[in-house]
C-alpha cells in the first residue's frame, strides 16, 4: 500500500531542488491522491473534489484558484507553489478542502464584481469565513488574530463572509502594505502571491483573481449558479450518513438551504404591504421639495417603510427532525428574499423563553430542536399580544404542521400567514385567522 506522505514528502524535495518534467507532471497525482484520502477521512468534501474539474496552470501565484469555463468552475493548481506552501500531505488536503468550502459558499460566484475593485478585502474576508472550518492548514493561512488589528469591533466566530467584508470596509485604517511597501488598494487582482495584515506575511492558498469571470468565461451568473449548487447537491446525495456527520453545522445548514428552495413565492406574499410600519421619511426624487418646488434638483419625501416579520417554527413533538429541517431551511431561504432582520420564535406548547433570535442571514437559522411537546398555537397569539404587536406593525408567518387546537383567541390579531408543512396538512384552527399556505415539502421518506 502506497505511502502518501512519504511520496509526497519525496516529491516535493524533488520539485523544490531540481526539478524535472517528470515531478512536475507528477503534480496532478498529488492533488489526486489527496482527493482520494479526503474521499476516505472527509467525504463529503472529497466527493465535491471529485466532480470539480482540475487543470494545471503554470502562470499561478497561488497553488490553487478557482476560474470560470463557460459559467462551470473549473480548479487550477500550480505543483511548484503547491510544495512550497505545502510541507505536509495532509495540509495540501487542508489546503484542498479550503477550496472547496470556496464552492459550497459560492464565494466566485458571490463577490464576483467586489473581487475587482476590493481584492484584498474580499480575500482576506472570504479565507477567514472558510478557514475555521479546517484544520491542518500552513501557519501563514489566514485567521482571527491576523485580521483583528484591522477592525476597530470585535470579529465574530465563524461568521459569514459578507459579515467580515463589512467590517473590513467599515475600518478606518489605511490598506495594508505588501512586503515592497506598496499600498494593497492599488494591487490588481492578479498580483496577490501575499499580503500583510501588519503582523506576519501570508501566502494565498487559492487566488480569487478569476472569480470574475473576465474573458467572458461568465456569461450567465444564474446558469453558474444552478450548475455551482447542483455540484454540491450531487456530492451531498452521495456522502453517506457517517460522511455528512463530519460536516460542520453551519456548512450542512447552507447545503441544506441549497436543497430546499422557497416553496412560497415570498414577494408576492409581503408585496401586498401587509404589516408594514411606517418608520419616518426618506428621500426621493419622484416627490418635488415642497418647501423649494422650482428646483427640481432637491429631492422630496416619501415615507419610509420596515416589515416587522415575526417567524414561529413547531418544534412540538409531531414534527419530525426531517421535517423541522425542512422548515427551518424555507425560514433561511426566506432571509436571502426579504430584506429586514426577522425574529424566529421556536414554539410548541409554549413560545420557547429564551430561544428566540433575529437573522438576516441564512447561516444565522439555528438548524437545532428546542422543545418537543405538544401544539398549543394560543401561546403565539399571547406571544404577540404581550409584545404589543398589532395588526399595523407586523406579520406573524407560522410554519407548522397544522395539528394543534380548534379555537384561539387572537387578542383581535390577524395579520398571519400559515405555512403548513406537506400537501395534505389541514389547519386545526376553526375559523381559520388569517392565511393558509401548504408548502408541499414532501414526506420524511423521500430524504
Amino acid at each position: 500500500m502506497l505511502n502518501n506522505a512519504a511520496e509526497y514528502d519525496r516529491w516535493r524535495r524533488a520539485i523544490l531542488t531540481q526539478p524535472s518534467q517528470a515531478d512536475l507532471g507528477a503534480g496532478a497525482t498529488m492533488v489526486t491522491r489527496a482527493v482520494i484520502e479526503l474521499l476516505a477521512a472527509d467525504q463529503f468534501y472529497g466527493e465535491l473534489l471529485t466532480r470539480l474539474p482540475r487543470e494545471v496552470a503554470p502562470e499561478l501565484t497561488a497553488p490553487f484558484a478557482l476560474t470560470w469555463r463557460q459559467n462551470r468552475l473549473v480548479l487550477q493548481y500550480e505543483p511548484v507553489k503547491i510544495a512550497q506552501t505545502f510541507n505536509r500531505f495532509d495540509s495540501l488536503q487542508a489546503g484542498l478542502k479550503h477550496v472547496a468550502l470556496h464552492v459550497v459558499w459560492q464565494h466566485p460566484l458571490r463577490y464576483r464584481q467586489q473581487v475587482v475593485s476590493q481584492p484584498q478585502r474580499v480575500t482576506l474576508a472570504t479565507d477567514l469565513a472558510v478557514n475555521q472550518y479546517v484544520t491542518g492548514l500552513p501557519a501563514s493561512a489566514t485567521s482571527l488574530a491576523d485580521v483583528q488589528p484591522l477592525v476597530k469591533t470585535r470579529l465574530p466566530l465563524k461568521a459569514d463572509s459578507g459579515t467580515y467584508l463589512r467590517l473590513l470596509q467599515q475600518q478606518s485604517q489605511p490598506q495594508p502594505a505588501d512586503s515592497s511597501g506598496h499600498s494593497t488598494k492599488d494591487h490588481a487582482p492578479n498580483q496577490q502571491p501575499q499580503r500583510s495584515t501588519g503582523q506576519r506575511s501570508q501566502s494565498l492558498i487559492d487566488d480569487p483573481a478569476n472569480w470574475s469571470g473576465s474573458g467572458g468565461q461568465l456569461t450567465n451568473p444564474n446558469l453558474a449558479a444552478s450548475r455551482t449548487q447542483q455540484l454540491t447537491r450531487d456530492a451531498w446525495t452521495a456522502t453517506n450518513e457517517v460522511g455528512r456527520g463530519l460536516v460542520a453545522g453551519h456548512v450542512a445548514a447552507e447545503l441544506q438551504r441549497q436543497r430546499s428552495k422557497p416553496a412560497v413565492d415570498w414577494r408576492r406574499v409581503l408585496a401586498r404591504g401587509i404589516g408594514q410600519l411606517p418608520t419616518g421619511k426618506k428621500a426621493s426624487y419622484a416627490r418635488f421639495n415642497r418647501r423649494q418646488p422650482a428646483r427640481m434638483e432637491l429631492p422630496g419625501q416619501i415615507s419610509d417603510t420596515q416589515l416587522d416579520l415575526q417567524v414561529y417554527v413547531d418544534h412540538s413533538g409531531s414534527i419530525s427532525d426531517a421535517t423541522l429541517q425542512r422548515l427551518l431551511a424555507q425560514v433561511a431561504a426566506l432571509t436571502r428574499v426579504v430584506n429586514a432582520t426577522i425574529t424566529i420564535k421556536p414554539f410548541d406548547a409554549v413560545v420557547q423563553p429564551g430561544k428566540s433570535y433575529q437573522a438576516n442571514l441564512p447561516h444565522r437559522v439555528r438548524f437545532m430542536r428546542s422543545g418537543g411537546g405538544g401544539t398549543v398555537y394560543q401561546s403565539i397569539f399571547d406571544d404577540l399580544a404581550a409584545n404589543h404587536r398589532t395588526n399595523q406593525t407586523t406579520l406573524a408567518l407560522i410554519l407548522t404542521d397544522g395539528r394543534g387546537e380548534h379555537r384561539v383567541d387572537t387578542h383581535h390579531f390577524k395579520n398571519i400567514i400559515w405555512l403548513l408543512a406537506k400537501a395534505g396538512d389541514h389547519l386545526s384552527v376553526q375559523p381559520v385567522v388569517g392565511q393558509v399556505i401548504n408548502l408541499n415539502l414532501g414526506s420524511d421518506e423521500d430524504e
